[in-house]
């Protein structure tokens, strides 16, 4: 008996484990100091993170589900630039 519920409480955590590495990815991100800037479309939720350093420019943002497609900048709001892999 108490096999088969360490068994399913292995399986709960792992299934939890596999969702968040599929589901989570980063969304928008970059731009301070002059840097590159990445934005996506979320299929979800997005969630934004709060840093209140200045030097870490724009909103950073995570996104609940599944990315639908991404846009970089080169800057925050600057002329669109090919997005590295």
């Amino acid at each position: 008996m108490r096999s088969k519920m360490l068994r399913n409480i292995v399986l709960v955590v792992a299934l939890y484990a596999v969702a968040g590495f599929l589901l989570v990815r980063e969304c928008a991100y970059g731009g301070g100091m002059g840097a590159m800037y990445k934005t996506c479309k979320c299929l979800g939720i997005e969630w934004e993170l709060y840093d209140s350093r200045p030097a870490d420019g724009p909103k950073k943002t995570i996104c609940l589900g599944m990315v639908e497609s991404t846009t970089c900048y080169r800057f925050d709001g600057g002329p669109v630039v090919e997005c590295p892999r």
